[in-house]
């Protein structure tokens, strides 16, 4: 039987992250089902860095770069492209503001498109 453990390990490698300074942590491909935590923050997280953004790729969503918590400190998981899948379109990564004054994690994921009229 695998582990959970495993299931997240393998998860992390198999995904195509990459992290400024450090082993990847949640940029997924998005391919299959990704297995995360819950990242939450008490402060704020950092405003996102000015970066190049290509132009846009056909049949890809830009996932724009932004900021998670690693070992309690702020580090930046770079932008890259998610190769769409149809009938669903990309919801980026970001953080947001809950009301219990925390801030927590959105991790990007699929959105079902509504069909057309």
């Amino acid at each position: 039987m695998i582990t959970r453990s495993l299931i997240l390990l393998m998860t992390f490698v198999s995904s195509g992250c990459f992290v400024r300074g450090g082993p990847g942590l949640f940029f997924a491909a998005a391919d299959a089902a990704i297995i995360t935590a819950v990242i939450v923050s008490a402060t704020e997280p950092p405003p996102p860095r000015v970066v190049y953004v290509p132009e846009a790729r056909p049949g890809y969503a830009w996932q724009p770069g932004y900021w998670t918590l690693q070992g309690g400190n702020w580090v930046w998981v770079d932008g890259g492209w998610v190769a769409l899948q149809p009938g669903y379109g990309w919801e980026p990564a970001h953080w947001e503001h809950v009301p219990d004054g925390t801030w927590r994690l959105v991790q990007g994921h699929w959105v079902p498109l509504a069909p057309p009229p």
